[in-house]
């Protein structure tokens, strides 16, 4: 019995230690489940990328940078004049939870010779009102493997 209380004690206590580990804005990880790149973000591995690559190349970087993160697959690719947006789905390793990411790649501006393209992204949780950080983290996952491979 003592044993039995003595494992859940220390399993509680890891699990509040993973929590105080992961979030790092707690005004915003308990109460919000979606996140986006943005020129703003404090953190830089959470600015857009700007490149001068065709955009379909980007796209095709893009899918390959998946290509190396666990848990995710492509869900969907749409083209269209102005832009390309692919979407994907990342499964959470031990709750199999999902989070849908969606990545737009347009033209930065019609008046830059030679033409630049921005990478945008956004994450969401399918469930749950906060994502402890989770969609944060997606997102620098994605743009910082991104940038290595556009180095």
């Amino acid at each position: 019995m003592y044993l039995a209380a003595g494992v859940i004690a220390l399993l509680l206590a890891l699990g509040l230690l993973w929590l105080i580990a992961t979030v790092e804005d707690w005004s915003r990880d308990l109460t919000t489940n979606y996140a986006a790149t943005s020129v703003s973000a404090k953190n830089p591995s959470l600015h857009p990328i700007t490149s001068q690559r065709p955009s379909s190349d980007l796209a095709d970087l893009v899918a390959t940078a998946v290509k190396r993160l666990p848990g995710w697959e492509l869900a969907g690719r749409e083209v269209t004049a102005d832009e390309i947006t692919l979407r994907f789905v990342r499964t959470t390793r031990l709750l199999r939870f999902k989070d849908d990411i969606t990545v737009h790649i347009r033209l930065a501006s019609d008046n830059q010779q030679p033409a630049q393209y921005e990478i945008f992204a956004e994450s969401q949780s399918r469930v749950g009102k906060g994502d402890f950080g989770q969609n944060p983290r997606n997102l620098a996952e994605l743009m910082d493997t991104l940038r290595t491979l556009l180095r």
